[in-house]
């Protein structure tokens, strides 16, 4: 298998996912040993192939990504989240287990973290349940081009998913009864920029729009609608600049709050 590299971020959250049972592996998170080998096995689970059988016993991390194991272990024992020794019979180091307080505090982190396709795909419908069988086609390409280590991919097909989300939004609000008519224009317009720009326009005439339409929507609309695009215009275009992984890694993150946000605002329109 095609080896890659992994950023802190993505390590981490595999390793909190195996401590905090969420992510599930051979052996459980008991001892040091055990931890680097399920590390091992849930990412080449997740960039594995499909109908490619995934064995414990034969995935290995590269040794970068074992150096960011143990300082995720580190980091995390510093923070308090884990401590050292299982149980009375094995008090000391190589066991650890995950601290009281751990336990309270790493269930309470962002929520849009992942580190597979599926992951990323579940975490999207959870917060966006009628996500379009479109977006999430392109979104599982997405995922999978980032776990390859292809980016310029990643944020075409990204941006490509996103707008399919603004597309299906705009279109409903066009057809609203009431307020149908101020967002018609928008089907004049070619580009996708200038729709986004239209909508924003538009948007601003309709009075008495649901706080839950509004929370948060500069943030979660406007702003990482336009982060997308822009990730999209710079890997579309050969200039041969090729974006960093952790600011892939971020542009899929913000996805999911976009299409919560569009979401909220699809139903408004409806």
């Amino acid at each position: 298998m095609y080896i890659v590299n992994h950023t802190y971020e993505e390590i981490r959250e595999v390793v909190v996912g195996i401590i905090l049972g969420r992510t599930t592996v051979t052996f459980g998170p008991s001892q040091w040993a055990h931890l680097k080998s399920g590390v091992a096995e849930a990412f080449a689970r997740g960039e594995a192939r499909p109908g490619q059988q995934v064995h414990h016993s034969q995935q290995r991390l590269s040794v970068p990504d074992a150096e960011l194991v143990r300082d995720v272990f580190w980091d995390l024992f510093r923070q308090g989240f884990i401590t050292l020794g299982m149980d009375d019979n094995n008090e000391q180091w190589p066991f650890f287990r995950l601290s009281h307080f751990g336990a309270a505090a790493l269930t309470s982190q962002s929520p849009y973290r992942f580190h597979d396709a599926s992951s990323f795909v579940s975490l999207v419908r959870a917060e966006v349940p009628d996500i379009s069988p479109e977006a999430v086609v392109y979104l599982e390409e997405a995922v999978a081009a980032f776990y390859a280590g292809c980016l310029l991919a990643s944020c075409v097909m990204l941006g490509v998913a996103a707008e399919a989300e603004f597309l299906r939004l705009a279109e409903i609000a066009a057809l609203h009864a009431t307020h149908g008519s101020k967002f018609s224009s928008m089907r004049k317009l070619i580009g996708v920029r200038q729709k986004i720009a239209k909508f924003q326009e538009c948007l601003k005439l309709v009075p008495d729009l649901p706080y839950e339409a509004t929370e948060d929507l500069e943030t979660n609309f406007l702003a990482i609608q336009s982060v997308l695009r822009i990730a999209r215009n710079d890997a579309g275009h050969p200039t041969g600049a090729k974006p960093q992984r952790e600011n892939v890694y971020v542009y899929l993150q913000l996805f999911a709050p976009f299409a919560r946000q569009a979401m909220r605002l699809r139903q408004t329109f409806a």
